[in-house]
């Protein structure tokens, strides 16, 4: 059985994680994951629950350990590809397969905020760190990221999702800062990945792209 170490690791990555492992033959269908928050131990329930797997949940120290035993192996090469989706109502849901998009469907996708969402400032930095990983994590990925105003701040050093960025720069996906974000915040120099754009070429993307996503 593989363990999987997922404390400190907040949703959607201790569940991505699970669905990996138990798409490894290697683990059989087995997998212990240690998390230290209700939230991921109620995800990993659902997805064994979604797999027809049996989930075993065990207090440990700082946390709990969530053995799924069980769960069926991924279907061969050419036969019927295994369900990699969780159930209706999960807390966090893990990607879900699609289909190939058609030539020129992939979004662009504008981030003008380093956090997700109003409110908390706190929170919403684990929710963009998480979105940008679900993405990172998907079978394709958007034709363009395009970061402006604090969202800038994701693109440079010290950012918590700059892995992830470079990830999907990596398997093609366009990366674009604003570069008067980058001057006003004072980071013109610690851009770390793609490359700075401007307001022009911001808005030829957006009004040129099939489908734009707002974060």
């Amino acid at each position: 059985m593989r363990e999987l170490n997922c404390f400190g690791e907040t949703c959607p990555k201790p569940v991505i994680r699970a669905l990996k492992a138990l798409g490894d033959p290697a683990a059989a269908g087995s997998v212990r994951v240690l998390v230290d928050n209700e939230v991921a131990v109620e995800n990993l329930r659902r997805l064994a629950a979604s797999k027809g797997a049996q989930a075993d949940v065990a207090c440990q120290e700082g946390g709990w350990a969530v053995e799924i035993t069980g769960a069926p192996l991924p279907a061969a090469p050419g036969g019927e590809a295994a369900e990699a989706g969780l159930p209706e109502g999960i807390v966090c849901p893990a990607p879900a397969p699609v289909s190939p998009p058609a030539a020129g469907e992939a979004p662009t996708v504008l981030v003008g905020a380093n956090v997700l969402g109003r409110g908390n400032d706190e929170l919403g930095g684990v929710l963009m760190r998480g979105v940008l990983f679900a993405m990172a994590e998907r079978a394709e990925v958007p034709r363009r990221l395009i970061f402006y105003n604090s969202g800038a701040r994701l693109t440079c050093e010290g950012s918590p999702a700059l892995d992830d960025i470079r990830a999907l720069a990596e398997r093609g996906c366009e990366v674009l800062t604003c570069g008067t974000c980058l001057d006003y915040l004072g980071l013109k120099d610690a851009l770390a990945v793609g490359g700075v754009t401007n307001l022009y070429a911001i808005t030829e993307a957006m009004l040129g792209a099939g489908k734009v996503v707002t974060l």
